[in-house]
Order: C-alpha cells, then sequence, then structure tokens
C-alpha cells in the first residue's frame, strides 16, 4: 500500500469515528507532520492507519480514543518514533538542493527576460547550496530534538530559533548573489536560449502533470517570450520603447493574470 493510499484510506477511517475521536487523532496527525521531513514518512503513515484500524473495532464497543491510547497522543507519537527508520542522506539532501534548485531557476528565468545576456555563477550557486545545506541540517536536528518535547515553552522557543535560523539562510542567499561577483560565466546567443528553453520545457511538462503547479506554466511561458523578444529586438537593432518595455510588460502580465486564474480552477478538495 502505497502512501496515497495510505492517506485515502486514513481519512476514510478517520469521518467514521465521533468527533471526539476525530479531534484526538487529528492532534496525533498533527504530531507527524515534522516528522515526515526526517524519518520515512510511508513508515509513519502506515503506523497512523493500523493504530486508527485497531481503535475502530474498540470504538464499536462504546471506548475512547483516550481510553484506548491515553489522553497524551505525544506519547504514542514518541514509541513510533523510538522504531521508526529515519530518511536516508539522499532523501535528507534532496529537499535544500531541490528548494535551491528550483529558486536559481526561477532567477535564471528572470534574469533571462529581463537582459538579452545571460550570467551564470557557478560560485554563487555551490556558496548557496552549502548555505542551505548547512542551514537546513541545523534546522533538521532541532527538530527532531523538539518533536520529543512536550512543553509549549519549549515548542515557542523551538519555532523561533528555527525562524531565526531560516531567515539568516534567506538572507545569506541573498547576500551571496548580490556580493559575490567571482565566477561569472556569459552565455552568448544562441546557447542562453536554447539552455533556458530546454530547462523550461522540461519543468514546464513536470509542471503541466501536477494540477497544483500548472498555473506557473503560464508564467514561465510568458518570462520565454519576453526574454525572446528581447534577444530578437537586439539582434534587429530594434529601440523602440512601445515594443521593448510596453510589449515585455504587457506579456509578464498576461501572465500573471493566467496564473492566479488556473489557481482559482484547482479543486483544492481532489488534491
Amino acid at each position: 500500500m502505497k502512501k496515497m493510499k495510505y492517506y485515502e484510506e486514513t481519512n476514510t477511517l478517520l469521518h467514521e469515528f465521533s468527533d471526539e475521536n476525530q479531534q484526538y487523532f487529528e492532534k496525533l496527525w498533527d504530531s507527524f507532520n515534522l516528522a515526515g521531513f526526517l524519518y520515512n514518512e510511508d513508515y509513519l503513515r502506515e503506523q497512523i492507519y493500523l493504530i486508527m484500524l485497531d481503535f475502530s473495532e474498540a470504538e464499536r464497543d462504546g471506548m475512547s480514543a483516550e481510553d484506548y491510547l491515553g489522553k497524551n497522543p505525544k506519547k504514542i507519537m514518541k514509541e513510533i518514533l523510538k522504531e521508526a527508520p529515519r530518511n536516508s542522506i539522499k532523501e535528507f539532501l534532496l529537499t535544500p538542493i531541490l528548494v535551491l534548485a528550483v529558486l536559481r531557476y526561477y532567477q535564471l528565468l528572470g534574469d533571462f527576460s529581463k537582459d538579452p545576456l545571460l550570467t551564470v555563477n557557478l560560485l554563487t550557486f555551490l556558496g548557496q547550496l552549502l548555505l542551505f545545506l548547512v542551514g537546513f541540517g541545523i534546522v533538521a536536528t532541532i527538530l527532531r530534538w523538539s518533536l520529543v518535547q512536550d512543553s509549549p515553552k519549549m515548542k515557542i522557543g523551538t519555532y523561533i530559533v528555527v525562524g531565526s535560523i531560516v531567515l539568516l539562510v534567506i538572507l545569506g542567499y541573498v547576500g551571496i548573489g548580490s556580493f559575490v561577483q567571482e565566477g561569472a560565466l556569459y552565455l552568448l546567443a544562441p546557447w542562453d536560449s536554447l539552455s533556458v528553453f530546454t530547462i523550461s520545457l522540461v519543468i514546464s511538462i513536470w509542471n503541466w502533470k501536477e494540477p497544483i503547479f500548472r498555473p506557473f506554466v503560464s508564467m514561465i511561458a510568458a518570462h520565454l517570450v519576453v526574454g525572446f523578444l528581447l534577444r530578437y529586438y537586439q539582434w534587429m537593432g530594434i529601440s523602440n520603447v512601445f515594443l521593448t518595455k510596453v510589449i515585455p510588460l504587457a506579456v509578464l502580465f498576461i501572465g500573471i493574470f493566467l496564473l492566479f486564474r488556473g489557481f482559482k480552477k484547482i479543486k483544492w478538495s481532489e488534491i
């Protein structure tokens, strides 16, 4: 049974319980929200499903969730986490790398649509990658420790510390991108257009398959069109303000309009 199957079966079971028991298991479910980033999510979902399945029989005999499992859902989570396999190093590294890759792609796309000369800085990318890995490692360590803490003050303190670290990582990301100029490479035509178009095509195909990401395709297309227009104007020696400023802005506004329209069409209940 796959992760999504467990999720669907768990939701089905949850709605069969009384309101009081639903609230109990929702608290238990919330306790595992952060744990999915640190431990094997399939294992966690399976354990929650099996617990709810066992309790469904007890509820028919008139027992409440508190009577069956105890008043503190956190204790159940602690016991499960003792046996839960942690995510592999590969899975651990994948999250910060994926986040950075997405940020760098949209930054590249923005640069492509702003200037006919595309600049790529490999040194900046490596610095930001190192910053993301260190920051994510520190946050993951703090969250793993906080999962087994019961004190509300400890929880608030954890959120403050994690929020501060995330803010420092964001500031560091912006700072490295703004002040590190060494290692810059210039992609000349037609390689800049070919590279950005190929990457964008792959990402757009992937986005189109996922309803929640599909609206972003319009923004990707808008930036590509603007980037191609700027390079065409430069090649033809066109400097007309209407063509070089007004039309690109209009294309970007259309992309933004289609983005928000796409989000309105999403059926969130089916995701």
